[in-house]
């Protein structure tokens, strides 16, 4: 890797004294990461200390910047030339930061300048704040988006295929995708088929944040459609386990399905969208962390927020969500999680709410292979683990490939929902595929000699 100091890029020898300065112009300007262990001109010299350096790290960002920074600096490291060098990762926040001890003046906020973290003004700084003010009161259909060009098919399939009439010369202003002026708005950027928000699944191999296993993103499409692949991804990814101590033997998942699915459709529709922060969920070898921005909405208190009181931060947001039969409006989202994992699993922070779901893995010892219980024939991928339920629909479908959602639902005692989350993930693990229509078409198992 080569390194070379930017905008978006700041390089130091060792932590030194100015760290927080320059974590806080980033907070204030643009993303960008911070390298430890790396001289100006770009050479590696290392860390010699690396944890050490890294929870000194961590204290100076938690007691010595306001307002909190909870969610918004991922520390890590990384090998270059046989050298460890640290990083710090900065996301732009949605408030104005400082150095705690200097407070909001000049010498305790700054901007990003080219590649020097340079001291605000008192005049900047009274602007940002009124900026930060007035922006507050504003919603998603008052601001204007920077994009000029969106298409939003996947919003309109969505829409039709739960029988809602569009009129194409209206469409724009029916669903408030535009703002007084004509202009279209930060709703219709959010549901456009494209746009520039990152929403990210980061998977660590630990219980911390120190070593990545893999980062995907699912951004840059309609809201919509990322709150699908998300969630489908995830579900996916929550493995069943079966305990053989007693009879009949007995099945449970990592975690609650539906618990997490609140959880995630939350995150997004009560999410700060207006700064620019997009929702992401931090996977662990223990948990998983569902992190949205803002907080509460001004004025719910928060046993409002526990007893399950709707009150959407984005309303406009909110009303597609529920057209699209996504969400409903009787807010037992946060009572699901809470009677799942209880209040605890929720944090306030100074930056918005993180969402902890625990993976349980205790007392089960083994994993429901698609072998299990499984009439396909053998030249399937076997090397897949499946559910049971996912299983029993295979089975279904390697005795009639033309078998409908609807039957398989009657037959195997499920909901439509719970049904065609079951065959996306089949989709996604690679085993499942549709070939025509929905109507005149067909399923096809995937077989292991097709693969290789």
């Amino acid at each position: 890797m080569k390194f070379q100091e930017s905008e978006t890029i700041e390089l130091k020898r060792t932590l030194t004294k100015d760290f927080a300065k320059e974590v806080v112009a980033f907070l204030n300007t643009r993303d960008g990461t911070i390298y430890i262990g790396v001289d100006d001109n770009g050479d590696v010299l290392g860390v010699s200390n690396v944890d050490k350096t890294m929870r000194e790290i961590r204290n100076i960002i938690r007691d010595q910047i306001l307002p909190s920074t909870e969610g918004l600096c991922e520390i890590g490291s990384l090998l270059e030339e046989d050298k460890t060098v640290i990083f710090v990762k900065v996301t732009k926040g949605t408030k104005l930061y400082y150095i705690k001890k200097e407070g909001r003046s000049a010498t305790g906020c700054f901007y990003r300048d080219g590649t020097s973290s340079t001291p605000m003004s008192e005049e900047e700084i009274d602007k940002r704040q009124i900026a930060t003010l007035q922006e507050d009161k504003l919603g998603l259909v008052d601001i204007q988006s920077n994009g000029d060009n969106y298409t939003f098919d996947i919003l309109k399939i969505k829409l039709r295929s739960k029988s809602v009439e569009i009129n194409e010369k209206t469409f724009e202003r029916s669903f408030r995708l535009l703002t007084k002026e004509g202009k279209y708005n930060l709703l219709a950027e959010l549901l456009a088929d494209k746009n520039f928000y990152s929403i990210q699944v980061c998977v660590f191999n630990g219980k911390d944040k120190i070593s990545y296993s893999k980062r995907n993103n699912f951004g840059q499409q309609s809201i919509l459609q990322a709150y699908e692949d998300v969630k489908h991804y995830c579900e996916a990814l929550n493995d069943t386990y079966i305990d053989d101590s007693s009879l009949p033997r007995r099945t449970k998942k990592m975690f609650d399905n539906e618990a997490f699915e609140e959880a995630w459709v939350n995150a997004l529709v009560h999410n700060d969208w207006i700064h620019g922060n997009p929702p992401s969920i931090y996977w662990y070898e223990d948990r998983m962390e569902i992190m949205s921005y803002g907080g509460l909405k001004e004025g719910l208190s928060k046993e409002d927020f526990f007893e399950g009181v709707s009150d959407p931060v984005n309303k406009e947001l909110m009303d597609v969500f529920v057209q699209c039969d996504i969400v409903d409006r009787s807010g037992h989202g946060v009572p699901k999680v809470v009677k799942v994992y209880g209040r605890d699993a929720f944090k306030f922070l100074g930056v918005g709410i993180m969402v902890t779901i625990p993976f349980d893995k205790k007392g089960f010892n083994a994993k429901v292979n698609f072998t299990e219980n499984c009439t396909v024939n053998c030249t399937v991928n076997c090397t897949v683990n499946c559910t049971v339920n996912e299983t029993k629909v295979l089975n279904l479908i390697n005795e009639n490939n033309k078998v409908t959602i609807n039957e398989i639902t009657s037959k195997v005692n499920l909901s439509r929902r719970t049904v065609q989350t079951i065959i996306n993930s089949l989709k996604t693990k690679g085993i499942l595929v549709r070939v025509g229509s929905d109507k005149t078409g067909h399923w096809e198992i995937v077989e292991k000699d097709k693969e290789d």
